[in-house]
């Protein structure tokens, strides 16, 4: 596009801004349950508690509750939310980009654009302060729908006053990356902190 002025950058969360690792929580939850192979990964990444859980239908309760009688755990509530948020690790190479871009770039709208829930969310706003950077957080668990819904992208367009061919987006999930693009939302694949220094160079954004 011949226009490359940005008045708005939406950031994904996981494996963008914080690192995760759902090994980790596999390792967790492996000694309190009586199954023999359960599959903590597969149910984390994709089933229908998930989703409702990351989307605010069902409270932290109701799905520690659920997944504790799924996979026969025995298991009280703190030291279920203790694994739940374990799994997270900094990433400070993307953090200095934020704040370059906050501190060069201050009429740019950043945006969170997140597919989360209540307990990780609470978690990270408490234990990485990177989260103040941004003007707007658009959370699934808030909103009531997830990445790809355009909802999500709708609703992160209204509260950054740009209009798609204003935005940048970086998330490391190529299916959300091309949901985005179909919007016009002038979206990037994240691969790793320089690349994405790469990318904001495309749109003139130099940090």
């Amino acid at each position: 596009m011949k226009d490359k002025n940005v008045k708005a950058a939406f950031f994904d969360l996981g494996n963008v801004i914080v690192r995760f690792d759902t090994d980790i929580l596999v390792k967790g939850f492996s000694p309190y349950t009586r199954m023999a192979n359960p599959d903590f990964d597969g149910y984390v990444m994709d089933s229908p508690d998930m989703n409702k859980y990351m989307e605010g239908v069902i409270s932290s309760s109701q799905f520690y509750n659920r997944t504790k009688r799924l996979f026969k755990m025995d298991i009280n509530y703190g030291d279920f939310y203790r694994v739940w948020n374990d799994i997270f690790s900094p990433y400070p190479e993307v953090e200095d980009i934020l704040r370059r871009i906050k501190e060069k770039y201050p009429e740019i709208r950043l945006v969170l654009v997140s597919n989360t829930n209540e307990t990780h969310f609470s978690f990270l706003e408490k234990e990485y302060s990177i989260l103040d950077v941004f003007d707007e957080k658009i959370l699934s668990h808030e909103v009531g729908c997830q990445k790809p819904d355009p909802c999500i992208f709708t609703k992160a367009q209204s509260v950054s006053g740009a209009i798609p061919k204003e935005t940048f987006y970086t998330d490391d999930r190529l299916d959300l990356i091309e949901a985005a693009r179909v919007m016009g939302i002038r979206a990037f694949q994240f691969t790793g902190h320089e690349k994405l220094i790469s990318d904001l160079t495309r749109v003139n954004i130099f940090v």
